[in-house]
């Protein structure tokens, strides 16, 4: 019998003694003003010295800004992304930041704009759009269904979600089985729903034996509370550090990405991967949808 393969043949180990300092961004943005949320974004990235700075989703119009999203929506050939790519090769930092993406076609994604410390700028398109409860993201915006890739930023693996793609652990392996040491989720969520993303933060984490970094807004709008309450979550699940509740809070963490190559020791789950798992999991989405 032919002995299965794993996926996961990409080195164990990040580069001997590498640490790199993460500004969780928790900050509340003014809806409608991309002008007074950016400038709070340079003054914080500015004001700290990290090598990578993660700030909530939409950011930067605002998550409850509805149907303004379409005046509001940036390209990234736009000013303010130009902005930003200075700001990230002036300080050597890479940024992440959420904002509605405008495309040629007139609609919109929720996206994570990720500029590197180049000053190279691209963006990741929310994959699952929540349409229930308080939330109807599916009428502004339009889900990506296109491949994943990771980002490399100051020397470092990434890969990048938003909010409710963090239920769907198929986005994570993926990222984790092409080299993902780091997880970056940005997010808006309501302190209604907030244990369900601190267990799922730790699930992801232990995995994909990778440091999570979750970041979310923080504010009340419309009524509705921002749960805030960012956290890192370390390779095997231990919650490194945890922002305010309910208020504003910048906070820079070191990471030992060390911690990613012993835990793939102690944890081997992507050395274990095997592709007939995904296959069974195909077959399964195959029979959901030709079901009656």
């Amino acid at each position: 019998m032919r002995r299965r393969q794993p996926l996961y043949r990409l080195p164990l180990h990040p580069t001997p003694g590498m640490r790199i300092r993460v500004l969780l961004g928790q900050l509340s943005p003014r809806l409608g003003d991309v002008e007074a949320n950016l400038r709070r974004l340079e003054e914080a990235v500015r004001g700290h010295e990290a090598d990578i700075a993660v700030f909530p989703e939409l950011y930067l119009s605002g998550y409850f800004s509805k149907d303004m999203l379409y005046r509001l929506a940036i390209g990234l050939g736009d000013k303010v992304v130009s902005r930003l790519r200075r700001l990230a090769e002036e300080t050597s930092t890479a940024i992440i930041a959420g904002f509605p993406e405008r495309s040629g076609h007139g609609f919109i994604y929720n996206s994570a704009l990720i500029i590197d410390e180049r000053g190279e700028a691209s963006a990741y398109r929310k994959r699952h759009l929540p349409t229930f409860s308080l939330f109807n993201e599916s009428r502004w915006f339009r889900a990506n269904k296109a491949g994943l890739g990771t980002w490399r930023l100051k020397g470092v693996e990434v890969g990048v979600a938003i909010c409710y793609d963090i239920f769907f652990p198929e986005v994570f392996k993926a990222y984790s089985l092409r080299g993902a040491q780091l997880l970056a989720i940005i997010s808006a969520t309501p302190d209604s729903s907030l244990r369900f993303f601190k267990r799922l933060t730790e699930a992801r984490a232990i995995e994909n034996t990778a440091y999570v970094v979750w970041v979310n807004q923080v504010g009340v709008y419309d009524g509705v509370g921002f749960a805030g309450e960012s956290r890192v979550v370390s390779p095997l699940g231990r919650v490194v550090a945890e922002c305010r509740p309910m208020d504003e809070d910048l906070r820079v963490v070191e990471l030992d990405l060390r911690e990613v190559g012993w835990a793939r020791v102690q944890r081997p789950v992507l050395r274990d991967s095997i592709r007939e798992d995904a296959e069974t999991l195909l077959e399964a989405y195959l029979a959901m949808e030709e079901a009656p």
